[in-house]
C-alpha cells in the first residue's frame, strides 16, 4: 500500500501536537519506522512532554503556540529541511465554546501560516487531523466524505477552514495532502492531568473510586468510537499511500450508544456498580457515525482492536496511573 515517492524511511517529519493524545502515540510508532528526524510542535497547552519522556533523546521537542506574532519567525526555521508534516495541533470543541478567538488565531490563523510557510518550504506532503465536527450535524444517517459540510461549531468552522486552506495551498502550489476527520477517538494517555476529559475517561474515573458511572439524558445518543492505535495506522498509512488531495473519514462505522459503552466499562472492572442517570446535555439524541466505505475502497482501512479490547487496555493504562 506504500507509496516510495512517500516513503517515511530516511525521512524528516514534523508533529504538531505531537505531546497530545493521539500525536504522542503517532511519534512512537514513527520512531519505529526508520524516520531520520522527528521535530515534535506543541504549546504544551494540552499536550504534555511526560507523554514522550522516555523517547526524549530521540526527537526534538520545540514548545510553540501557532497563531501567535511568534509564527513569522518560527514557522520557517521549524519547517526548514522537513519532508512531511502530520498537523495535529489544535485548539479543542470545549476550548472554543470558552474562548472562540482562541481557537479562530490557532486553527485558522495558524493553520493558515503553517500550511502556507510548508508550501514555501517545499514540504512532499501533509497529513492534516479534521474532525466530524466538520460536517457540523448531530444526527441523520452515516456521515460520508461527499455530502456539503454545515458546522455548527466555532470548533467544526475552524476545522472545515483548514480543510480549505489545505485545497487553496495544492491549488497553488501543488503540495500533496491527504485530510483525515476523526471520529471519536480513545485510548491510554487521552488525559493527562490537562485539556478535555472523554465520557470514557471521566467513567473509568469514577469507577476506579468504587462510585457509579454518570449518563446525561435517556443513553442513547450514539456515537462512533476508535481506538487510538487504529487511528495512528490510518494517519501514516495516508501519509505514504499514493493518494492524495483527498478526504477520509476515520472510524468505525459502528454506532455505539452511551448505554452499551457504560454497560461494557462495568462490566470490564468487575465491580458492583450501575448507570447512574443525569438531565439530558446537548448530545441527548444524536447519532454521530461515520461512513467508511471510501478508507476501505481506496486505502485498505478497517479498524483492527474492538471496543472491549480498547477499552479494556485503556482500563489497564488508568489502573496503573491511578493506582
Amino acid at each position: 500500500m506504500a507509496d516510495p515517492l512517500f516513503s517515511l524511511r530516511h525521512s524528516r517529519v514534523l508533529v504538531t501536537g505531537g505531546c497530545g493524545f493521539i500525536g504522542s502515540h503517532l511519534v512512537r510508532r514513527l520512531l519505529g519506522m526508520g524516520v531520520e528526524r522527528i521535530t515534535v510542535l506543541d504549546s504544551l497547552d494540552y499536550g504534555n512532554p511526560a507523554n514522550l519522556s522516555d523517547v526524549t533523546g530521540r526527537i526534538q521537542i520545540v514548545k510553540h503556540r501557532i497563531g501567535g506574532p511568534a509564527d513569522e519567525e518560527m514557522l520557517p526555521r521549524i519547517l526548514s529541511g522537513v519532508d512531511y508534516l502530520f498537523h495535529l495541533a489544535a485548539e479543542k470543541h470545549n476550548q472554543a465554546i470558552d474562548d472562540p478567538l482562541r481557537v479562530i488565531q490557532a486553527n485558522i490563523v495558524g493553520t493558515f501560516r503553517l500550511f502556507a510557510e510548508a508550501a514555501r518550504q517545499k514540504i512532499r506532503k501533509i497529513v492534516f487531523s479534521s474532525s466530524l465536527y466538520a460536517y457540523g450535524r448531530m444526527k441523520g444517517p452515516p456521515m460520508e466524505e461527499t455530502e456539503v459540510p454545515q458546522p455548527g461549531t466555532v470548533y467544526g468552522i475552524s476545522k472545515l477552514t483548514g480543510e480549505h486552506f489545505l485545497r487553496h495551498v495544492h491549488e497553488i502550489h501543488g503540495l500533496p495532502f491527504v485530510t483525515l476527520r476523526y471520529f471519536f477517538v480513545y485510548g491510554p494517555q487521552q488525559f493527562s492531568g490537562m485539556g478535555y476529559k472523554s465520557v470514557i475517561i471521566r467513567n473509568f474515573e469514577r469507577i476506579l473510586r468504587g462510585e457509579n458511572p454518570v449518563v446525561f439524558g435517556d443513553g442513547e445518543q450514539k456515537l462512533d468510537y476508535i481506538y487510538v492505535d487504529d487511528v495512528v495506522a490510518i494517519t501514516i498509512r495516508a501519509l505514504e499511500s499514493a493518494h492524495t488531495n483527498e478526504i477520509f473519514n476515520v472510524g468505525t462505522s459502528i454506532p455505539v450508544s452511551i448505554n452499551q459503552l457504560t454497560d461494557k466499562m462495568i462490566a470490564l472492572s468487575q465491580k458492583p456498580l450501575q448507570k447512574t442517570y443525569g438531565d439530558r446535555d446537548l448530545t441527548h439524541g444524536s447519532f454521530r457515525v461515520s461512513n467508511t466505505t471510501k478508507i476501505y475502497k481506496e486505502l485498505g482501512f478497517q479498524p483492527e482492536v474492538t471496543l472491549e479490547e480498547g477499552l479494556a487496555k485503556t482500563y489497564k493504562w488508568m489502573r496503573e496511573v491511578n493506582p
